[in-house]
């Protein structure tokens, strides 16, 4: 899976968790307790103790407002979700039953398992099989929930109240006129509407990167922009086609810091020192090369 997709939906998922399940399992929402998730390591030994070592994308356990299974107290569920940028099902099929066995056998917890497909529709939203065969018998049988943005109607999430929605909208079905003030209005909305600048970074690099205009919809893209009130645009202009991180350097730091800690669990003092004390040209160059970072050890690198 492209790197850039990878990092870019792991990231805006574990951000907007809460908003993803509302989105497009919502008649579950009300029944999970968002005020307690913990990000579970994501290393899968599918063969122990030295078997094949994978990554799964997203592991979050979650406490329910209501008991699992009738008769019991279990309130705890994990959330196992894998984004798929490919063009095909095929390959991802098998390994989910793979990570379900693994997380049940690790964790005996329940399990919702979740495909976000970005380049293949299948169903929309529904349920996926894999089936492992003994000639014309079926031995196995496996389903978990998969989200085919690319078979969605694009402008019921657009024009609704969740800007999750509205930024996954980007990858789905959506009328060909008018893109250019699609996108304009879409970003607007995320400029107004959003948390804080890093909850709109996310949801706004994320919209603008899938919404391709040809050269004739730039043009009208860019009258637009210029249409807009002095504010406004000096924040629209901030996310650029293909930009790697918004204008105010005070919320770039901001990038780089949560980025960081989402992803190796927290900073020390001293680590939190070197991100606040980088010049403009390390913080660029930190966030250039962030998805190549292994270890907090290397921050200090950035700052020599």
């Amino acid at each position: 899976m492209d790197d850039d997709h990878e990092q870019r939906f792991k990231t805006l998922i574990r951000e907007f968790l809460p908003d993803f399940i509302d989105c497009f399992f919502q008649r579950w929402y009300d029944r999970f307790d968002f005020t307690h998730v913990e990000w579970l390591e994501q290393e899968a030994f599918l063969d122990p103790p030295g078997g094949e070592q994978k990554i799964m994308d997203l592991v979050a356990q979650v406490r329910t407002t209501v008991p699992l299974e009738p008769g019991t107290n279990e309130c705890l569920l994990l959330i196992h979700i894998e984004v798929d940028a490919s063009n095909s099902a095929a390959n991802l099929r098998r390994r989910m039953l793979q990570y379900y066995s693994f997380l049940r056998r690790s964790h005996s917890l329940p399990v919702l398992p979740v495909a976000l497909f970005l380049h293949v529709g299948l169903n929309g939203i529904s349920r996926d099989t894999y089936v492992e065969m003994l000639w014309d018998e079926p031995i196995i049988r496996f389903d978990y929930y998969s989200i085919g943005l690319p078979a969605l109607d694009g402008l019921t999430y657009a024009n609704g109240p969740n800007l999750l929605g509205l930024a996954l909208s980007s990858l789905m079905q959506l009328p060909k006129a008018d893109r250019a003030r699609f996108l304009s209005e879409g970003l607007d909305r995320i400029v107004a509407e959003g948390d804080n600048d890093w909850r709109k970074y996310l949801l706004a690099e994320c919209f603008d990167n899938y919404i391709k205009l040809d050269p004739s919809e730039q043009v009208e893209y860019q009258k637009l922009k210029t249409e807009k009130q002095p504010m406004a645009k000096a924040f629209v202009s901030g996310f650029e086609r293909k930009a790697k991180a918004i204008s105010d350097f005070t919320v770039r730091r901001e990038v780089a810091r949560r980025y960081i800690n989402k992803r190796f669990g927290g900073l020390t003092a001293e680590q939190d020192a070197i991100i606040e004390q980088l010049s403009v040209a390390q913080l660029e160059e930190l966030l250039d090369t962030i998805h190549e970072v292994n270890q907090l050890s290397e921050l200090a690198c950035f700052a020599g």
